[in-house]
């Protein structure tokens, strides 16, 4: 038992981490990546929808288990400052590694993670100090590698090469995505909380469903999350690789928005394709999408009643199978009394 409960509260902390980053900072990624994740947490949560998300819908479930408020770890939602994560390669399990910026004491919370799976026996599959020099390293099931203390970043990683190299970067001993300019000609960064970055697809054609294929045309992408005005925005954006091959890539948006906007019967995702703007500025085709954080909130509450009610509902009727093999019971009992007046009759 106390073995489950070690793994489900070193799940819960994966799953706050990777859930929900400070701004980029592009010297801290690897000149070779491919694709970035970027969250700023910080700015996520002053956002309504980001406020919403983290104070009324993850906080109360992370609260809802006792066996991790018991641990009495260091590393929650509200510490956690900035989640990054990039790849050299496009490939379902190719390498990546995954940044936490926080402050809290992430050596201490491992280390009483440690220790439990060292009391419990579960060292081979535990989480275990894997060594000290030249830095401090932990391995969990043997596939998952955490350094918890490289300069202000905590490092995840699939494997210890994967942490070398990230380190390197870190500590400024390789070069940086600040000195490539693969990532570079995309329009200005709207201020936002999330931004994602793709470079190469040309690279993972074969990596591409059929519905994607138009991507063939486009050297890179980006897309970016916001809020603005109790707004929240989305600017996704794609360089053509070259013009021919960005008009391309815009006319297949435009249909598809012109599509869904005739087709679907939903008025929610009709008005929202109404409000798409597809534009094209030299070899960038950029979309724009608008939706009011009220709404959204609205959406995402309703969907979480829902899921609610519908687990709450099997409870029910959990509790009231019960009931109903009484009641049956009780008819059979009065069926038995009335025997012997019948019997008596004949």
């Amino acid at each position: 038992m106390l073995a489950k409960h070690l793994f489900n509260s070193v799940s819960l902390v994966a799953a706050a981490i990777t859930a929900f980053a400070a701004p980029l900072d592009k010297s801290k990624i690897s000149a070779d990546a491919k694709w970035l994740l970027h969250l700023d947490v910080d700015a996520f949560r002053k956002t309504t929808v980001g406020e919403h998300v983290i104070g009324q819908i993850l906080q109360p479930q992370l609260d809802a288990h006792e066996e991790f408020k018991k641990l009495n770890l260091s590393l929650n939602v509200q510490n956690i400052s900035s989640i990054t994560a990039y790849g050299s390669a496009f490939e379902k399990n190719g390498q990546g590694v995954l940044m936490l910026t926080t402050t809290a004491d992430v050596k201490k919370d491992l280390d009483t993670l440690a220790g439990m799976s060292s009391v419990v026996g579960a060292d081979k599959k535990g989480l275990i100090l894997l060594q000290q020099q030249p830095y401090l390293l932990y391995c969990f099931n043997k596939d998952v590698f955490i350094a918890p203390k490289v300069a202000d970043t905590v490092l995840i990683a699939k494997s210890q090469e994967q942490i070398d190299n990230a380190r390197d970067v870190l500590m400024g001993k390789a070069k940086t995505l600040a000195q490539n300019s693969e990532f570079g000609g995309y329009p200005e960064t709207p201020n936002g909380f999330f931004v994602g970055m793709a470079d190469g697809f040309n690279d993972a054609e074969h990596h591409m469903p059929p519905q994607a294929q138009v991507l063939k045309e486009a050297r890179g992408g980006r897309v970016a999350l916001g809020e603005t005005d109790r707004s929240l925005f989305v600017n996704l954006v794609f360089r053509g690789k070259d013009e021919e091959g960005s008009a391309k890539i815009q006319q297949v948006l435009q249909g598809l928005v012109a599509l869904v906007s005739l087709s679907q019967q939903d008025k929610d995702i009709t008005d929202l394709a109404n409000a798409t703007k597809v534009s094209l500025q030299g070899r960038n085709v950029i979309v724009d999408v608008h939706c009011p954080s009220n709404e959204l909130i609205e959406k995402i509450e309703a969907k979480h009643k829902n899921k609610n009610i519908a687990q709450n509902g099997d409870d029910s009727e959990t509790q009231k199978k019960p009931k109903k093999k009484k009641k049956k019971a009780k008819v059979s009992d009065d069926a038995a009394d009335k025997a012997p007046v019948e019997n008596n009759a004949k």
